[in-house]
């Protein structure tokens, strides 16, 4: 999908994004980890995954976030996925937020540094 848009749009290749929530954030987890060097920057939300898989995009920035109170993903799913990031040298910066469920993405998204923070990240 990627290489299709590439071809029909003019696309800065050190500045592609991705952003996933729930089964988006797993998502997101494992496409950085398949394809370590496409992306600047990846937000997760509410997500997890495979933490080997980790180690490997260590050219992507990495803020995820998760709800304490997330009763559909547990968010010992995205503090395994950070630490095991943070393990492997890899740009990892983490955000929980107590009192918040599985609609993560609602103070997400409203995060003063969000947008500043994802468009100030480019792939080295």
């Amino acid at each position: 999908m990627l290489k299709h848009l590439r071809s029909r749009y003019k696309i800065d290749s050190k500045r592609q994004y991705v952003i996933g929530i729930s089964m988006g954030g797993f998502g997101t987890w494992d496409i950085i980890g398949r394809y370590p060097k496409t992306f600047a920057a990846a937000m997760p939300m509410c997500g997890g995954g495979y933490p080997p898989r980790v180690s490997r995009p260590k050219n992507t920035a990495i803020w995820a976030f998760h709800g304490r109170d997330d009763s559909s993903v547990s968010p010992k799913r995205s503090r395994e996925m950070v630490e095991a990031a943070k393990k492997s040298g890899v740009e990892v910066k983490y955000t929980e937020y107590k009192g918040v469920g599985h609609d993560v993405w609602v103070p997400a998204f409203k995060e003063p540094e969000f947008l500043p923070w994802l468009f100030s990240q480019k792939r080295k």
